[in-house]
């Protein structure tokens, strides 16, 4: 197939997409005319740029945050490269194979995939070939350097707009000449003039169009909202494709009419509201219908994205559009994380959360992006100072591999029963004495169980988890009943653990962590921060003096810290795990061992053993555990620690590794006497409330 014949089909797949939705928009929901006036914009953006050299126009490629105002004025077809990466991965599923070929290009893992697959989209022949490339440093070194890149893949004429970080009348005056630079460039690559009466007309619409915006945000503060769970995408890509167009008025008009009709109402976006969410940054393109799905399921909605639709004050002056346009880029909401970082962007979040009153946040960690990535703590703990708690989902923007459907389902069903935690902060929970419960915990390894009753753990049973995980759970329930002569018709069972979705048992499934703050609560009520220490992932939780999960913070994504990473460090050294632990007593000194990555860690600890003379296997046990402590620190580092802290999970067992966290903590924490049960004693507790007394 050729690359024209490439680029086209990729289009004509956001086209054809744009098209279904729109007519299913008109013949499903007549009454938001808004949905299908939004998925025409899609359709007649595409296909401009599919006719563009047809009709002799240019096509102008430009990355985000970029004044596109300039391209539409001088009668140009702007491509946004970032957007139609995005839309083909959304239309089409198609991302692994632009992210792959942008990896070939050389561009490390470390960059984020919205930018490698730019470049792999371009040099596969997956968008058109730009006749011209513009760009700027606007939001990030990744954007600057991804337009020197595209000017070398396609040998385009190109343009550097430089963007200063600070907004002063000298900085203004500099960049409206910067972009007076760019127009009289365009006029020679095109032979176009710039028609300045156009251009001032769009100036007027994109003043408009931000009266609009800010209009929509504020009809989003009513309770309930009336405003799409995940519908700030829409508000994203009408600012970023159609800046002054008359198609994104006609679309923002009728979006702020229809929210409007909904407040006078009192009708809200999903049938019961019961989470008002903030966003930071943005959600995987490819899970779109899914967070949709699961924002109507359990009723929450994001109300405010303070980096994405929470604009800045300010007007545009259409008699002064080159200092308009200039003025319009401080007004982005992504100018807040632009350049050293200040009070802006702080103060924004506080407004937002007071005045759209958010119950939570989530904030998308995009797992290639340094620069958000990085404001994480701070603007957790900047939440926190509000009692607002934040769950921080590591995910990608466009790439399927990094995080999986049921990895978000499941962190996301956890923070909603934290939200209601911190809601009703442990109230209106029962509890009759002779009431029983039972508690199933389906883990990669092994599968706990446990029967509550009274104030005591009845029974408990650890048994090594089977292929499929409803038969772990059956065989650990079965050898509880055979124990206790316990019948199962009729026994509250709630499950937990990765396995816990398997097993329907009429009382539902609680996250792991919500368990566990149950579990600990009980045999120690003065604890406040958990350590879980499973096969396959570390968590750090904080417990309320009630029993509550009050915030977690988890690492699933390297297995350097966990028990499959023990093992495989006992395997090496070709000791079991109670001797690895012995041997850790009796080092002089901790050999050095990287802390950062399993792979590496394993390479380090073969090198060790290879030497000559070789690493004292003493000393060598006492390196993993403290390599394995650094990244324990790490992760009570970002939630913080309160004492008393407790250590869970199968290698809480490993009393080499919890000498080593002591010393590193500086003080010693709690290790329940079994301590892999705790999930299911929490989960067994849960299922007697449920039950309400009834069971015994």
């Amino acid at each position: 197939m050729s690359i024209v014949r490439a680029e086209r089909d990729k289009l004509k797949s956001i086209i054809r997409g744009a098209k279904r939705f729109a007519r299913l928009s008109a013949e499903t929901a007549p009454e938001r005319r808004s949905d299908a006036l939004y998925y025409r914009m899609l359709q007649t953006y595409y296909e401009r740029i599919i006719r563009a050299h047809g009709e002799g126009n240019l096509i102008v490629a430009h990355t985000v945050f970029f004044p596109e105002e300039v391209i539409y004025a001088m009668d140009m077809v702007p491509m946004h490269t970032e957007a139609t990466t995005w839309m083909i991965t959304l239309f089409t599923g198609e991302s692994a194979g632009v992210v792959s070929a942008g990896a070939e290009l050389g561009l490390a893992s470390e960059i984020c995939t919205p930018h490698r697959g730019l470049a792999g989209a371009v040099a596969t022949g997956v968008i058109p070939r730009p006749d011209v490339v513009l760009w700027s440093n606007l939001v990030c070194d990744n954007t600057a350097k991804s337009g020197e890149l595209l000017v070398k893949l396609t040998g385009a004429p190109g343009f550097f707009l430089d963007h200063p970080f600070k907004e002063t009348p000298e900085e203004i005056a500099y960049l409206a000449e910067e972009i007076a630079d760019m127009v009289r460039f365009l006029e020679a690559v095109s032979g176009k003039k710039m028609n300045w009466d156009r251009f001032s007309e769009i100036i007027a619409r994109m003043d408009r169009q931000l009266e609009l915006i800010r209009e929509i945000n504020e009809l989003r503060k009513a309770v309930p909202t009336p405003f799409s769970p995940q519908g700030f995408m829409q508000l994203l890509t009408a600012d970023y494709l159609f800046p002054g167009q008359p198609e994104a008025i006609e679309y923002l008009t009728a979006l702020r009419d229809e929210l409007a009709a909904m407040v006078r109402s009192g009708k809200g976006a999903v049938p019961q509201e019961r989470f008002r969410l903030m966003s930071f940054f943005l959600p995987p393109m490819y899970l779109t219908g899914f967070f949709e799905k699961i924002s109507r399921e359990y009723g929450a909605v994001s109300v405010t994205e303070p980096f994405f639709t929470f604009w800045g004050e300010g007007k545009l002056d259409p008699s002064k559009p080159l200092e308009s346009v200039a003025r319009k880029s401080y007004m982005i909401p992504e100018m807040r994380m632009y350049g050293p970082l200040d009070d802006r962007a702080l103060k924004s979040i506080n407004r937002c959360a007071r005045d759209y009153r958010i119950d939570g946040a989530i904030y998308y960690a995009d797992v290639g992006c340094r620069h958000a990535c990085a404001t994480i703590k701070l603007f957790k703990d900047q939440l926190a100072e509000m009692g607002i708690p934040m769950l921080t989902l590591d995910c990608d923007v466009v790439d399927p591999r990094v995080t999986s459907e049921d990895e978000v389902r499941e962190k996301l069903e956890q923070f909603f029963e934290l939200l209601e935690a911190c809601r009703h902060g442990g109230k209106g929970r029962t509890e009759a004495a002779e009431a029983i419960g039972i508690g199933i915990d389906v883990g990669s390894l092994s599968t706990k169980a446990v029967i509550f009753s009274g104030r005591e753990i009845v029974a408990h049973a650890v048994i090594p988890s089977e292929n499929e995980s409803e038969a772990s759970a059956r065989a650990a329930l079965d050898r509880l009943l055979s124990e206790t002569g316990l019948r199962v018709d009729g026994l509250p069972i709630v499950m937990t653990g990765t396995g816990g979705k398997s097993y329907e048992t009429g009382y539902g499934r609680h996250g792991i962590n919500t368990c566990l703050a149950r579990g600990i609560h009980h045999l120690y009520p003065a604890v406040r921060t958990v350590i879980d220490l499973g096969a396959e992932t570390t968590a750090a939780i904080r417990v309320s003096p009630e029993g509550d999960l009050t915030g977690w913070e988890n690492q699933d994504k390297c297995a350097a810290g966990t028990g499959l990473f023990v093992q495989q460090m006992a395997k090496l050294m070709g000791v079991s795990l109670e001797e690895m632990s012995a041997l850790s007593f009796r080092a002089r000194s901790r050999a050095e061992i990287s802390n950062t990555c399993a792979v590496f860690a394993e390479s380090e600890v073969i090198s060790h053993i290879h030497r000559d003379p070789p690493t004292p296997m003493p000393d060598l046990a006492a390196g993993i555990y403290a390599s394995m402590a650094g990244r324990i620190l790490a992760i009570l580092k970002r939630i913080g620690v309160e004492r008393e802290v407790a250590i869970v999970g199968g290698v809480a067992k490993n009393s080499g590794l919890i000498r080593i966290l002591e010393e590193a903590l500086g003080f010693n924490v709690i290790v329940p006497e079994e301590p892999r049960i705790v999930a299911a004693l929490g989960a067994a507790i849960i299922a007697r409330e449920k039950a309400g007394g009834g069971g015994s």
